[in-house]
């Protein structure tokens, strides 16, 4: 099966093809074909998040990051939501997929279609506080792992990455202050019901020490738990598990009327 290379443009549209097509393969277990599957109509109009919640199903994010990195600070949520949200339009080409806002920060960019399903785990190495421009940012620096991850072929599934390097800058806007709904922290859902990125702006960016060791010698060589003598590509028998997403999303509090 190939994909040929794409750019994104179109905004909000409706429940893809190809979520429907790898959630019925998903939940099928057997053999996949490269037909396009028409989707059924959905309540994706009065539901503004019934995408999000189908799509949850296909394909998990978790996070982890060292002991002094706050996956809920606002500036770390910020990069969680726009690393999910990217990886989920590179999977679907349907921003319905992305969160709340993403849209209206995403960065154009070419795009080539990769529908997987699985877990995808981001490791933050580093988040660093910097200045650029003259303003204060934070950068993160994150090794993905995809090994919980494969790809429909037409008899099967393949995992075809293991590893990837990820870094972004993130920086308050001068117009405005984040403004954050009032949110639950112990009720956690696969996807954020509000706008994270509001009152940011995030970029991707090249760390130039990628290079000198630390903190991405860590990828190549250091992740705990991680399988460095698996082949880079493999056949896998079954689509993986998708785990909890970790540490998911607060609940926002809706405000009483």
């Amino acid at each position: 099966m190939t994909y040929a290379l794409f750019r994104i443009h179109q905004r909000r549209t409706p429940t893809t093809i190809g979520i429907a097509a790898l959630s019925a393969c998903v939940v099928a277990t057997a053999a996949c074909t490269s037909n396009p599957v028409e989707p059924t109509p959905d309540d994706a109009t009065a539901d503004p998040f019934a995408v999000l919640a189908a799509d949850s199903q296909v394909m998990s994010h978790q996070w982890t990051a060292p002991a002094d990195v706050d996956l809920d600070a606002p500036e770390i949520q910020v990069v969680r939501a726009y690393a999910d949200s990217e990886w989920n339009l590179i999977r679907t080409a349907d921003y319905a997929a992305t969160y709340p806002g993403y849209d209206d920060v995403a960065e154009d960019r070419f795009k080539n279609l990769n529908p997987r399903t699985g877990t995808i785990v981001h490791n933050i190495l580093e988040a660093r506080t910097t200045t650029h421009l003259g303003r204060p940012a934070t950068e993160v620096h994150i090794c993905i792992d995809f090994m919980n991850t494969a790809q429909p072929l037409n008899d099967g599934w393949i995992r075809k990455e293991r590893l990837r390097y990820q870094s972004f800058r993130v920086q308050q806007t001068n117009w405005t202050s984040p403004s954050t709904p009032p949110l639950d922290y112990s009720r956690r859902m696969p996807y954020p019901t509000w706008n994270v990125f509001d009152g940011w702006e995030i970029h991707g960016m090249i760390d130039r020490r990628i290079d000198e060791g630390l903190p991405w010698s860590n990828c190549v060589s250091a992740l705990p738990g991680f399988d460095y003598d698996a082949p880079y590509t493999a056949r896998v028998p079954a689509p993986p598990t998708v785990e909890p997403f970790y540490p998911g999303w607060p609940t926002a509090i809706e405000p009483e009327s």
